[in-house]
């Protein structure tokens, strides 16, 4: 046997994941399973055993083993036999109960790829260049901290990824010795929870990743970005251009507009607040795949019908309501995604692409008629020998929301528009982000009372500013939900007085949940704020009404 795959993934039925892999094991099973396979095994992979407080020792008789996969266990040192493995290039050792970074990894001279967690209070090495071979570094950064300055001197490093996983302090710059880097290929940038907006020096890793010649895949995720990412069109050898979820100022496109090298571009998120595209598609001959989504435009450029080599069209959450008949010219399309708009018809020049292979018209608002005559022209194209596959379900899902979106208020009575905001939250209480308060005035607070009566999570979507001195009453709602424990991080406290917030928080402390509520309130920010005896009154009424918090008191 090559693989040896013990992994474990717990199920998550709110996030629609089934539990997969091999259920929790001790060591003593775990090991021998190893033993089992030690002469022949390559590759072994124990992801999520979390039950598992060491690594096994046989491992060290794994003499053919090249990759392993030790992540989000409960192992707290990586023994030095793991690296002495002769064949080893492949490790994953992102656990949270490390007490240190690995020193000893540097005897892994074969070592090509390493995926590492740095905890808090940690220092990375300087000797990380000494790993002559690594082509692919993933590093999970649980606290901020500065890269070695050196880290550029991996000559043969093809792949970078940074992921910040901290909620407080910057984001470490790119290091200039990453200048002129000879192999870099491809760098992620990514903030997985982007609501706490860090701030990205955009500029700075233009201006470095311009001299590296062979970089072509640029992604980064989750961070807010000023005015100088114009710079990203300094990068001109650029093929892949991900960005997700970041906040910039100004329109994004108007830094892309240059990059006419580019065969993959995809923006997606409601933070990049684009109501236009502009059209810049006709200096991007080389591109194949477009991906959009999350901003309320209404139509897209006609320069974008016009690309020569695109494949690949996927837009997506936008206010398109109808695609022009020049999409009929883009002849090397293969697929069309346009879903969660609010298109009711197709233009029939869709039915003259010839390499068309994937139809995706999903949570638009076609009627029954429409979708019957779609089927009906795509079985013509079948008997041609021509198979498209389409896929059209929840017709009328959130169309509330999306009309809501892209509605002109100026136009509407306030009353009407009240019944449109009413409409819409119904549907799902966080359309409360799309609704002007200005517009409806005092109706504002008694909307977003209602929203919160339906789900506290939509305290992350309420205008605390709008409300005034309303935020408090939303506040104390939301508290007495049974889901607070989960969604108690979306409270402004900069928004509430001292008494609000003591109230607020012994309210949610009645009614928590979860296990780890008090992590709510062992920050330094709270320390700051309030003194001994406060905390330990708001950690009693949350033991006493739910001991399993206790586990977090400090």
């Amino acid at each position: 046997m090559e693989t040896l795959d013990l992994h474990y993934v717990k199920e998550d039925l709110d996030m629609g994941i089934n539990a997969e892999g091999v259920l929790f094991k001790n060591e003593q099973e775990i090991s021998k399973r190893i033993n089992e396979v030690k002469d022949t095994v390559k590759e072994i992979n124990l992801n999520f055993q979390s039950n598992l407080k060491r690594v096994p020792l046989v491992i060290q008789e794994c003499k053919q083993l090249e990759k392993l996969n030790i992540s989000h266990t409960g192992i707290a040192e990586v023994p030095d036999f793991i690296f002495e493995l002769p064949n080893l290039r492949d490790l994953s050792c992102c656990c949270s109960f490390l007490i240190n970074f690995p020193f000893s990894v540097f005897k892994a001279k074969k070592l090509e790829r390493l995926h590492i967690r740095i905890n808090k209070d940690w220092i990375i090495p300087k000797e990380i260049p000494n790993l002559p071979e690594l082509k692919i570094l993933e590093v999970d950064l649980y606290t901020s901290i500065d890269l070695p300055s050196n880290l550029g001197i991996l000559k043969k490093l093809e792949t970078l990824t940074l992921v910040t996983k901290y909620t407080e302090g910057d984001i470490p710059p790119l290091l200039l010795s990453f200048k002129n880097h000879p192999s870099l290929k491809e760098v992620s940038i990514i903030d997985p929870f982007y609501r706490y907006r860090k701030s990205l020096d955009l500029s700075q890793i233009a201006k470095i990743l311009s001299t590296c010649k062979n970089l072509e895949i640029l992604k980064l995720c989750g961070y807010s970005v000023d005015k100088k990412h114009k710079d990203l069109s300094l990068i001109k050898n650029l093929k892949v251009l991900e960005l997700r979820h970041l906040l910039p100022e100004g329109n994004i496109f108007d830094s892309i507009k240059e990059l006419n090298n580019l065969k993959r571009l995809c923006i997606w998120g409601s933070e990049f607040k684009i109501t236009q595209i502009p059209d810049i598609f006709s200096n991007m001959s080389e591109l194949q795949e477009f991906s959009f989504a999350g901003n309320m435009i209404t139509e897209l450029p006609l320069s974008l019908y016009s690309l020569p080599k695109l494949k690949v069209l996927e837009i997506g959450s936008t206010g398109i309501s109808m695609l022009d008949d020049k999409i009929g010219s883009l002849k090397t399309l293969e697929e069309i995604h346009i879903y969660d708009c609010i298109l009711e018809k197709i233009p029939n020049s869709i039915y003259e692409l010839p390499n068309l292979k994937i139809l995706n018209i999903e949570e638009n608002i076609f009627n029954e008629s429409a979708i019957s005559k779609i089927k009906e022209n795509i079985g013509t194209l079948s008997k041609k020998g021509q198979k498209i596959q389409l896929t059209y379900d929840r017709q009328g899902y959130r169309q509330m929301i999306k009309k809501l979106r892209v509605c002109d208020d100026n136009s509407m009575s306030q009353e009407n528009y009240v019944k449109f905001c009413l409409s819409a939250i119904k549907e799902n209480p966080n359309a409360i982000k799309y609704v002007n308060p200005e517009k409806l005035a005092g109706y504002y607070a008694q909307l977003c009372m209602a929203v919160i009566k339906q789900s506290c999570f939509a305290l992350e979507n309420i205008d605390p500013a709008a409300l005034g001195k309303q935020y408090y009453k939303i506040c104390k709602e939301a508290a007495k939900s049974y889901d607070i424990g989960n969604a108690f991080k979306f409270i402004r406290d900069d928004c509430l007085s001292d008494k609000e917030y003591l109230l607020v928080s012994i309210e949610a402390a009645l009614h928590n949940r979860t296990s780890d509520f008090l992590d709510n309130f062992n920050t330094e920010a709270f320390q700051k704020r309030f003194n001994k005896e406060i905390y330990e009154r708001i950690c009693w009424v949350s033991v006493l009404h739910n001991p399993r918090t206790a586990a977090k008191k400090i």
